[in-house]
């Protein structure tokens, strides 16, 4: 049984075709299932644990890659199913993989091929790209194993990665290449500032990987309350354990993408 839980921005007039289209394509496709719609007022751990209390086994979200990562949390502890329709910006996960926008997402779906996927969790929460710190970092401490690792002053941005895709026209930093989204391993990348001269002084332009950690657990302390920011929107606060769930997720993806996702 299909859930599809369609993002607050498809409210605008200029989705009304593309969103018609889909339902008709959906119903071709003999894949329908509940359509429901986000509001402010609608908690969406509350609509999905609802939906597979009476038979949901397959969310799909309708959106982009923001709607896809809101709902990774619940998904994932309801043992369900994820797929996505991407519609509008904002879609390089989608692309990374393999469903294409609008209707043609459908036959992707009617298609079924699922990864399990790693997922990162924090304490009980679990995320699906990464975890970044960048405030006040060497108040702060990492331990590893038998290690400890404390930033250092020059230090710009502490992030643990689960899964990295490329963003639209970005080229990323080599490390990244180390990250797997299936080989039980999270990455810890420490960063520092890239300077360039300027005309009264150095200006911040960017920031490189300085160091990379490979491991399955990472127990982060603090002086302080740290803000802790994962998949680009949820706020947690040191001190936490950041842990790797194996094989948690379950996503529908593009039959030619299921051999290439590492």
């Amino acid at each position: 049984m299909y859930y599809y839980i369609y993002d607050t921005f498809l409210d605008e007039k200029k989705y009304e075709k593309i969103i018609d289209k889909l339902k008709t394509r959906l119903l071709d496709l003999d894949i329908q299932g509940k359509h429901e719609k986000l509001t402010l007022l609608k908690n969406v751990e509350e609509l999905i644990g609802d939906e597979v209390k009476r038979g949901t086994t397959t969310v799909v979200v309708v959106g982009n890659d923001k709607t896809f990562l809101k709902v990774i949390n619940v998904v994932a502890k309801n043992n369900v199913t994820l797929g996505i329709i991407p519609i509008g910006e904002g879609n390089d996960l989608a692309r990374y993989l393999g469903v294409p926008e609008g209707e043609s997402a459908c036959d992707i779906l009617a298609a079924r091929k699922i990864i399990k996927f790693d997922l990162g969790k924090i304490n009980s929460y679990y995320f699906f790209t990464n975890m970044k710190i960048n405030k006040n970092l060497p108040r702060m401490s990492i331990e590893k194993d038998e290690y400890k690792i404390i930033p250092g002053v020059t230090c710009y941005e502490v992030e643990i990665c689960n899964f990295y895709y490329p963003r639209k026209d970005e080229i990323p930093d080599k490390a990244y290449k180390k990250c797997s989204v299936r080989d039980r391993k999270l990455e810890l990348f420490i960063k520092t500032k890239v300077k360039a001269k300027g005309w009264l002084h150095d200006k911040v332009v960017g920031m490189k990987i300085d160091s990379v950690f490979q491991g399955d657990k990472f127990d982060i302390k603090s002086f302080e309350y740290l803000p802790v920011v994962l998949d680009d929107y949820k706020i947690m606060k040191t001190p936490v354990i950041v842990e790797v769930e194996p094989e948690k997720l379950n996503v529908i993806v593009g039959k030619e993408r299921a051999d290439t996702i590492i």
